[in-house]
């Protein structure tokens, strides 16, 4: 293919359901550990149920809505969270009984519940690193600045007319000299997909077409068609329809992804610069490091 890039429900409670369980069951750490809430904290945090005594709170019912996918977030409450607090109901009871047999203490609780402390400060510490930046101010100094480095990249409204042969490519050109319109040559005469639509490829940028063909459209002028050129896929007429200038995307269309790439340059730089003042002493992470590895604890 001579482009390249531009070519190339199932019922939602079950789906959930299996999602709220892997979800939920990454709570499993913490919720082990669990040890019953104060009067006071019960009364800042409203109580959904309570399991032999156990609190399941609001705020336990929020977290657990963080692990869901966007898509479930939007369904109504009354939905959702009834669904999440038998969820945690299971959880809470099994727990109780894994404590019971001393799970909190076993050694693959205690580095999985290491290992997710970590990453919660490390998680909250990062967004604090970006909060501080991150204001709208910031964000449109950030999408000018982009603006600033866009590319003023053209784009061909482009027809073509592929055939195997150069024979059959002169036949062509022939067509059309004599006053055939490209459009119906193209239907009658091209074996490429685009030949039921008259030829007609959309806007095309350079990089998206073999060189070979971007060089001699890109040197066309609006309305004009070229001699046969040969690719790889064949022998190609090509026409010109019009030309524009690529515009840039709006801010509304940016902002998410300036908003991730600031995170992402924030946290690095953090801890490029944590790293400076850090000891670091690597080891070889060679056979007898993964020897009788079997997966995480």
């Amino acid at each position: 293919m001579f482009l390249t890039g531009i070519f190339a429900r199932r019922a939602w409670r079950p789906a959930l359901t299996a999602m709220v369980m892997a979800m939920v069951m990454a709570l499993f750490m913490a919720l082990v550990a669990a040890n019953s809430r104060t009067v006071d904290a019960a009364e800042q945090d409203p109580i959904a149920a309570t399991v032999d005594g156990e609190p399941i709170t609001r705020t336990e019912l929020l977290l657990a809505l963080e692990f869901l996918p966007a898509q479930f977030r939007n369904l109504l409450a009354e939905q959702l969270f009834p669904l999440i607090r038998e969820q945690l109901i299971d959880i809470k009871l099994l727990a109780k009984k894994g404590a019971e047999a001393g799970l909190a203490d076993d050694p693959r609780v205690v580095a999985r519940r290491e290992f997710y402390a970590m990453r919660m400060i490390y998680d909250y510490y990062a967004a604090d690193i970006v909060a501080s930046y991150m204001t709208e101010d910031f964000l449109h100094e950030s999408y000018e600045i982009f603006l600033e480095n866009f590319p003023a990249t053209e784009e061909l409204k482009i027809s073509h007319i592929l055939v195997a042969t150069e024979e059959e490519a002169e036949r062509v050109v022939a067509v059309l000299d004599d006053g055939e319109d490209f459009a119906t040559a193209a239907r009658n005469y091209s074996v490429w997909p685009s030949a039921p639509k008259g030829g007609e490829l959309g806007f095309i940028r350079r990089e998206q077409v073999v060189p070979e063909f971007g060089d001699v459209a890109f040197s066309l002028e609006d309305g004009e068609v070229s001699d046969p050129v040969k690719t790889q896929f064949g022998w190609h007429i090509i026409r010109i329809a019009e030309r524009r200038t690529l515009q840039p995307p709006s801010y509304a269309e940016m902002e998410t992804r300036l908003r991730t790439e600031i995170t992402d340059r924030l946290v690095s730089e953090a801890a490029a610069e944590a790293r400076h003042t850090a000891e670091i002493e690597l080891f070889d992470l060679d056979e007898d490091f993964f020897d009788g590895l079997t997966g995480a604890p």
